[in-house]
């Protein structure tokens, strides 16, 4: 038998011992947003940052995420009634459920917690109340950006003046809104730029992203007052530039510049602005802990497809309005139960969700795990078989509801592969609410 070199195995176990503490000492990407940023870091954020800093897991996004305010105009909505708190109930189980990701098959402790996760905030409320919460990467009161989670603000200020009977969702938006008239969107249906099937070509995709062209993309430079040809744009000229490459109504087709179209519908017919609105009938009725944070473009436009920033358990509270809880967090009810039924009952079906550019309804089944979505509708993502309905963002942010569960899902992240959403309809149809 070959005898052991002692001293090289004696090397090779310091090695591998060695490089086993390097690895666990490697530190949370996100722990940057609890540790601080220093004054030349803030001011090269302030003074640089770019919107395609948004698109990769990296320090300037994290700061952004916390710190939206500083870099867009922001109009802020004030807690107007006492905070309803949100009392405990807490159920360990949920820590416990597992999903299989990218880094493996972990519960959602171990996920939260794992270096590579990036997540920073997630919160479960079953019936009012807190089932579940932990924050690995940020402090519990922290504002931080919702993305496009914030999409689903704008149709439920529709949805609103729908029940005022001030809009027809099956009339067109050029109807309502003069600044339309003579453009590809004045004869969009109002229920189709709801459900993002406008057929217009300003899309959400790789594609668009990468041409500095296209409507999407000049848009997005114009948010953050970045140049198109030498020139900061107004979003509405960019808007009015888009042009019709399908039927509208037919399939879905997710698009921020549609989520924008319904910000402009808000205001005609308002006669608000956006954000003045959406305090008024919806910010303003709530026991919220913390303001709510509205950026707005340079020519002070509401980014409602994205930019707004709260504390976690603040959106979670929204999603409370969809569920039998919302008495506990407002003073009234805002999601009547005809605004409720227009979302779980959707008359859209799986071939409309499928069907559309680039695989929009696909791409969002496969991020979430779970082949059991019906269809989109009223800018919400996904609407289960079971009625369930889900909205993401940007670097893995998401509200999840289930108002026959009386169930609320909320998180906030800085990873771009969208893998945390791959827990929630494990804990959904865990068991655990029935």
């Amino acid at each position: 038998m070959k005898r052991i070199n002692l001293k090289v195995l004696f090397t090779m176990i310091t090695m591998l011992v060695l490089s086993i503490n390097m690895n666990a000492q490697q530190p949370d990407p996100v722990q940057k947003a609890l540790d601080g940023w220093s004054a030349d870091e803030t001011l090269d954020f302030i003074r640089n940052f770019k919107v395609t800093d948004l698109t990769t897991a990296k320090p300037a996004a994290l700061w952004y995420h916390a710190h939206a305010s500083q870099t867009n105009k922001t109009a802020i909505m004030l807690r107007r009634q006492p905070i309803m708190e949100l009392t405990e109930s807490k159920l360990p189980e949920i820590g416990k459920i597992e999903a299989e990701t990218n880094l493996g098959t972990l519960s959602l402790n171990d996920y939260l917690v794992h270096p590579q996760s990036f997540a920073q905030g997630f919160v479960v409320l079953h019936k009012g109340e807190v089932a579940y919460e932990s924050y690995p990467g940020m402090d519990d009161l922290d504002t931080h950006f919702w993305a496009s989670v914030t999409k689903v603000l704008s149709s439920l200020a529709v949805d609103l003046l729908i029940e005022d009977g001030l809009i027809d969702q099956n009339e067109t938006l050029g109807k309502y809104v003069p600044d339309f008239k003579g453009s590809a969107w004045e004869n969009i249906k109002i229920i189709d730029a709801l459900d993002m099937s406008t057929g217009l070509d300003a899309l959400d995709n790789a594609s668009q992203f990468a041409n500095p062209k296209s409507v999407t993309s000049r848009m997005f430079r114009a948010e953050l007052g970045e140049e198109t040809k030498g020139k900061v744009e107004y979003m509405l000229d960019v808007m009015l530039d888009a042009k019709p490459v399908a039927e509208s109504g037919k399939h879905y087709a997710y698009s921020s510049v549609a989520t924008q179209s319904l910000v402009f519908l808000v205001e005609a017919v308002s006669g608000k602005s956006w954000s003045d609105f959406f305090d008024e009938r919806v910010w303003s009725k709530m026991g919220v802990e913390g303001p709510l944070q509205m950026h707005l473009s340079p020519d002070g436009i509401a980014i409602v497809h994205g930019p707004a920033s709260s504390n976690l358990r603040d959106l979670a509270r929204i999603g409370m309005l969809y569920t039998p809880s919302w008495s506990k967090i407002s003073t009234e009810r805002i999601v009547s139960p005809d605004m409720l039924d227009r979302i779980m009952n959707s008359p859209r079906d799986k071939d409309f969700y499928l069907g559309g550019e680039a695989g929009s309804g696909e791409r969002f089944m496969d991020r979430l795990g779970d082949k059991t979505v019906r269809t989109a509708a009223r800018q919400w993502d996904a609407i289960f078989e079971d009625g369930d309905f889900f909205k993401s963002g940007l670097n893995s942010q998401g509200l999840y509801v289930s108002p026959d569960k009386d169930l609320v899902i909320a998180f906030f992240s800085t990873e771009p592969t969208h893998r945390i959403q791959k827990y929630l309809r494990q804990i959904a149809t865990s068991g655990l609410f029935d």
